[in-house]
């Protein structure tokens, strides 16, 4: 091999290299317990601080770009709870963070062909592979942005129900070409925060070296099944000709969080009993990530300040054996 040949490869082996800790450094993360009956965003986050100060994910030059990433760590039981990490890096917020989080897809309480089975508090759960449509998180490497009214034209897949707290700047957008669409569901803005959802856009350019590396990307769009369905899959193509291009053909990722936590629905006769009330890990998240509101709040606030900084802002999801254990 020539000392020209030795360069190149070198090189090309210094852009692969992924941002996300080695396994020792890994292993610091991981908290003792995701608590999943209560919000525990502040006791994850004092015991990340007791251990690291920083995550050195932020302000990363990765293949000439300025990157800043979160990372999601998922265990590969889906049943489980995973944990998302950040970091502030100015302002009354800064410092890193640590929340719990759900990246499990749709599930059944019966068997189906190729469907892992999970336990939680004893009820055995079914959950669809990374494979399929709305399946568990794939793993890899994924651009961030808020879906908010300032940046995207947002269609609303269901009208607020009577009483929502959708912001008005989503229901009453002022007309204004936007450089990106999202369809979202009402259920992503909750009355217990002012939050946004977050797209989750495939880096197919950032793949090298993750677990997202030699995933298939294929297009395997779905045919609409309403007018209006047609018209947020034309939108959306025009904003985005490559849209349903997706690992294993899955397309439509996101961040985002639920109602469960909503006073009204909590005391709502009609909710009573189920165990998504006292129990984050019965949460379906229709293959995005789920979040609690206030974690949500956190990460919409590190987007937010990584994008100002010029930055190119991602999310690397990473599976691991780690966080299988019973916690």
């Amino acid at each position: 091999m020539t000392t020209k040949t030795l360069l190149l490869v070198l090189l090309a082996a210094s852009a692969a290299v992924v941002a996300a800790p080695a396994p020792a450094a890994l292993r610091k993360l991981i908290p003792p317990a995701v608590p999943a009956d209560r919000p525990a965003q502040a006791e994850l986050t004092a015991g990340l601080r007791a251990k690291v100060k920083t995550l050195r994910l932020n302000g990363l030059k990765i293949k000439g770009r300025d990157v800043s990433r979160a990372l999601l760590l998922l265990p590969q039981d889906r049943a489980r709870a995973g944990i998302i990490n950040f970091e502030i890096g100015s302002g009354e917020r800064a410092g890193v963070y640590q929340c719990e989080a759900l990246g499990r897809g749709l599930t059944s309480l019966e068997a189906r062909p190729g469907w892992p089975a999970g336990l939680i508090n004893g009820v055995t759960i079914y959950y669809a592979p990374p494979t399929e449509t709305d399946g568990a998180t794939v793993p890899g490497i994924y651009d961030l942005r808020n879906i908010t009214p300032e940046n995207y034209e947002i269609a609303l897949i269901a009208k607020p129900d009577a009483g929502d707290m959708v912001p008005k700047a989503v229901v009453e957008q002022d007309g204004s070409t936007k450089p990106y669409f999202s369809g979202a569901w009402a259920d992503w803005y909750p009355q217990t925060a002012v939050v946004a959802p977050v797209d989750m856009i495939w880096a197919e350019d950032f793949q090298d070296g993750s677990q997202g590396s030699g995933v298939p990307v294929i297009e395997r769009r779905s045919k609409p099944s309403s007018e209006a369905g047609k018209a947020r899959q034309a939108a959306q193509l025009a904003h985005n000709p490559r849209y349903y291009y997706g690992p294993y053909g899955r397309s439509g990722f996101a961040v985002h969080t639920d109602r469960w936590e909503d006073p009204d629905r909590q005391a709502d006769p009609k909710y009573a009993g189920r165990p998504e009330l006292k129990d984050f890990r019965f949460r379906d998240t229709s293959g995005c990530v789920k979040l609690r509101p206030g974690c949500l709040a956190l990460l919409n606030a590190f987007i937010s300040e990584q994008a100002a900084l010029g930055r190119r802002v991602q999310l690397e999801v990473r599976e691991t054996p780690l966080l299988n254990t019973p916690r």
